[in-house]
């Protein structure tokens, strides 16, 4: 009998290695958001999903395209709301025209992000979506009646057909670019139970033809599923991970990426951006001061040691 009582596996190595001179673009899921914001914590420069959230890989696809400069939009009004059926809700604007606007203008900012990047992290959600009648696939349905929208389950051979084509694209214009290819762990049980296990079966064979094509893969879906075996570690939906889950998993993706110098001083970083929330009781204090005054030669330290850090200001 074994006094193990979970397993661990080895994360395969590859050829990624971030450090304080990477340029980090991150794109896909609600984990996606996560483990970006992990990497900003870390003091990374890291654009996080522009687009908002993307599930599914066909949506990533067209949000990469649309940045590049094929500029379709598929927009809904919602009430008095302008929307695009392309990305998220959180993109929305009170006219048409505002709209285009801010969809441009953020297709512009990620293009010229992607042309120096040095890494592209792709989180994929679901290979379950919905489509038009035009047979455009959305990234979100934004409330609208399920009458306009048909199911559809995305093949294997479909989704990378989408994804290698762009990837294509970003390596005319980037051809330093590393591309990091990861599953996310969040379930979509309203899917159903055996659908997203389907589902989460067609991401992973998507990730393995993607490795034949150069991406490299992390397994976090695989470390949430196996290592952490027990709805404990899941928020009260039992879908979502929760903040130990997503630190578990964040600190493997740290001993696997970073060398040890990077991964030192991104703890400190860390820990750093972590007393920034720190709550006084008494504002006005001697003591308050103090710890502000440290809070600043932290900050003054880690600069000098790294001036390409991405921290953030202390608050007023």
């Amino acid at each position: 009998m074994t006094d193990n009582f979970r397993v661990e596996f080895n994360i395969p190595e590859e050829n990624i290695n971030l450090n304080y001179d990477a340029c980090i673009v991150t794109m896909g899921s609600c984990f996606s958001d996560e483990i970006g914001e992990k990497i900003s914590e870390a003091g990374f420069d890291v654009y996080v999903n522009p687009f908002g959230t993307l599930f599914h890989p066909n949506s990533i696809a067209h949000a990469l395209s649309f940045a590049l400069g094929e500029r379709k939009f598929h927009h809904v009004k919602k009430g008095d709301v302008f929307l695009d059926y392309g990305f998220s809700g959180k993109l929305y604007a009170m006219s048409e025209q505002e709209l285009f606007l801010k969809l441009g203008t953020l297709g512009d900012e990620l293009a010229r992000k992607l042309r120096y990047a040095t890494h592209l992290i792709l989180t994929f959600g679901t290979s379950n979506g919905y489509k038009l009648s035009s047979n455009f696939l959305v990234a979100n349905c934004h409330q609208q009646p399920a009458a306009n929208f048909n199911k559809v389950v995305s093949s294997t051979d479909e989704m990378n057909r989408s994804i290698s084509s762009i990837l294509k694209q970003l390596r005319r214009i980037n051809s330093n670019l590393k591309v990091l290819s990861t599953v996310s762990p969040v379930r979509h049980l309203k899917d159903g139970v055996i659908e997203n296990s389907r589902s989460k079966a067609k991401l992973l064979a998507l990730c393995e033809l993607l490795e034949g094509e150069g991406v490299g893969y992390f397994p976090a879906y695989e470390i949430f599923m196996d290592e952490l075996r027990d709805y404990r570690f899941s928020k009260e939906d039992l879908a979502h991970p929760n903040e130990i889950a997503v630190q578990y998993i964040w600190n493997k993706f740290k001993n696997t990426y970073f060398d040890d110098s990077t991964r030192n001083l991104s703890s400190e970083v860390e820990a750093y951006h972590r007393s920034l929330n720190h709550k006084y009781l008494y504002p006005e204090s001697k003591e308050a001061a103090i710890f502000r005054e440290k809070l600043i030669q932290t900050r003054d330290n880690l600069i000098n040691r790294m001036p390409n850090l991405r921290l953030k200001d202390l608050p007023l």
